[in-house]
């Protein structure tokens, strides 16, 4: 007998998700398509968009990108995580430039 081992959701990001379904609602509703229009033009199940809408965290990315691309926004996805937002990023490019000065 096997077992499925889960795990469970980080709250933020469950939160995360529950956000971006409800906002991915509200962009359907504004216009005027059912699930199902926003399924048949996404070339998704209709369970999809309402897991989607619902914030579950089972969807996959490419689903999740062809929802947007039927709702006309999928080039908002080029705005998140800009490397210039990055500390991380911030603090390498900053440790390499000081290099470079001979700092």
């Amino acid at each position: 007998m096997s077992t499925i081992r889960t795990y469970p959701i980080p709250v933020l990001v469950e939160n995360s998700l529950v956000g971006l379904g409800s906002r991915i609602a509200i962009a359907r509703k504004a216009r005027a398509l059912t699930q199902a229009d926003l399924a048949r033009l996404s070339d998704v199940g209709t369970s999809t968009v309402a897991s989607l809408e619902a914030g579950y965290h089972g969807v996959s990315v490419g689903n999740f990108l062809k929802v947007l691309k039927a709702l006309d926004l999928l080039t908002q996805v080029d705005d998140w995580l800009p490397p210039s937002m990055d500390p991380a990023v911030v603090s390498f490019a900053t440790r390499r430039l000081g290099r470079r000065d001979g700092g």
